[in-house]
Parts: C-alpha cells; sequence; structure tokens
C-alpha cells in the first residue's frame, strides 16, 4: 500500500510542529500540507484529497468539526482524528464517526495507536469495497471495478469503459483516479487505465495505444508515461 497521505489542521504553529515531528517517524504516513484554519482545511482537502486529517476543533473562523462535516461531504472516506485542548466535544466527534479523538498535550504513543486505527480502517475498506459507486445523469450506478477496462476524460465529463459499455459520470478523472486501485494508472492527461486488463501495447504516430482482451476499445498512453507504463506492467 502506498503512503497515507496526511493533513494537519491547526492554528497552533507548535502544535503543527510535534505532529510532524511525530508522524515522520512513521514511514508508511506522508505529511502533504498544513492548516491553519478550518476553511483552509476544506479547501486543502479537495485539492489533496488525502486519506487522514488530523484536526483540531478549536480554529477561528469555522472551527474543526464544522469544516469536517464539509469535508466527509466532498471524502466519505476520510479518517478524521481530532487533536484538542478539551475534551466536551469527544460526544459529538464520534457521532460524526471520527477515527478517534486524543487530547492535549499529544503523546507519541496515543497519536501512534490512533494512525494505527486510521490505517486499518482505511484497509479494510479497500478489501471490501470491489464497486465504484458513481452518478450517472439521475442514476446512481455501481460498476464492478473489475469490469472496467479504462476511464477517459471529455471535457467537463469522464467515459468509463467496460468490454461492452460505456457510463459517463461529472465526477472528475482524479477523484475516480483517488477511489481506484493502484492498478489504475494515468497513462496520459485524458486516460486513466486499468493496468490488468491490457495485453499489449502498440505504437501509433505521436503516442500508443493499449488493446484489451474482448473489446475493440482502446486508450491512449503518452510517449511520456510509457517507460512508467512498461515498468509497471513488467513487476
Amino acid at each position: 500500500m502506498n503512503s497515507m497521505k496526511i493533513i494537519i489542521a491547526d492554528d497552533d504553529q507548535p502544535s503543527r510542529t510535534i505532529l510532524k515531528h511525530f508522524i515522520q517517524l512513521l514511514p508508511e504516513y506522508s505529511i502533504v500540507s498544513e492548516a491553519s484554519s478550518g476553511k483552509e482545511l476544506i479547501e486543502l482537502v479537495m485539492k489533496e484529497r488525502p486519506d487522514i486529517v488530523l484536526v483540531d476543533i478549536n480554529m477561528p473562523g469555522l472551527n474543526g468539526v464544522e469544516a469536517v462535516k464539509t469535508c466527509k461531504e466532498v471524502l466519505p472516506s476520510l479518517q478524521v482524528i481530532f487533536i484538542t485542548g478539551y475534551d466536551e466535544f469527544a460526544v459529538e466527534a464520534f457521532n460524526m464517526s471520527a477515527t478517534d479523538y486524543i487530547v492535549k498535550p499529544i503523546e507519541r504513543a496515543r497519536l501512534f495507536m490512533a494512525l494505527e486505527k486510521a490505517k486499518k480502517s482505511l484497509q479494510m475498506q479497500k478489501q471490501v469495497t470491489n464497486k465504484l459507486n458513481i452518478k450517472s445523469n439521475n442514476t446512481y450506478l455501481y460498476l464492478s471495478i473489475d469490469d472496467l477496462l479504462y476511464i477517459e476524460k471529455e471535457g467537463r465529463k469522464s467515459i468509463l469503459q467496460t468490454a461492452n459499455e460505456s457510463f459517463e459520470t461529472t465526477d472528475s478523472l482524479q477523484d475516480l483516479e483517488y477511489r481506484l486501485p493502484n492498478y489504475f494508472h494515468k497513462t496520459h492527461r485524458s486516460f486513466l487505465v486499468n493496468l490488468k486488463k491490457v495485453v499489449r501495447i502498440e505504437s501509433f504516430g505521436e503516442t500508443y495505444l493499449a488493446f484489451f482482451q474482448g473489446s475493440e476499445k482502446v486508450a491512449h498512453i503518452s510517449k511520456l508515461k510509457i517507460n512508467e507504463v512498461h515498468a509497471l506492467m513488467s513487476s
């Protein structure tokens, strides 16, 4: 599993420094950004699509609880660990399905325990989820991930292609990439390809084409990505 992306949100710089110091001791986690307010946290979650957020509740303006409510709407799988100097918010935090709740001062062992809980929860989600849910026009679809050949970006829409059918959604290619297993690889700025389904790759002018068993559909691979794709297909 790739390293899990973390965003730290706390208006207190020393607290962020302590958290960073502890987390950097664990190679399976990667801090991708920091926020000092609830509004900034929401913006960063939308941009970075993290796996875990460590959130102080008492921040200026939009507090941590309200910010997390919005973040969970954007990214339902997000693991939330609240960190605060007060414990009276514990009930509300767990009502929001928070992974854990840590009261300052932050202890390394307690933080590591919370991160381990978040990691296990994420791993469990990936094990039990073999369908991709999308909204297509006014219909909710639940597509088998193993049936997907590739996803192509067309304007503001994404086209999901199986061997025999295609489905249209307004979900972005970036959002779909985040929700799919690692063997779905961005081979081109407009293509996200299921490498497990590729049976051959051919040069075609200034680009390359990926072919799939049992389908006449093809996906594009850019010259910049071809060596990367070869390495992944050979591993």
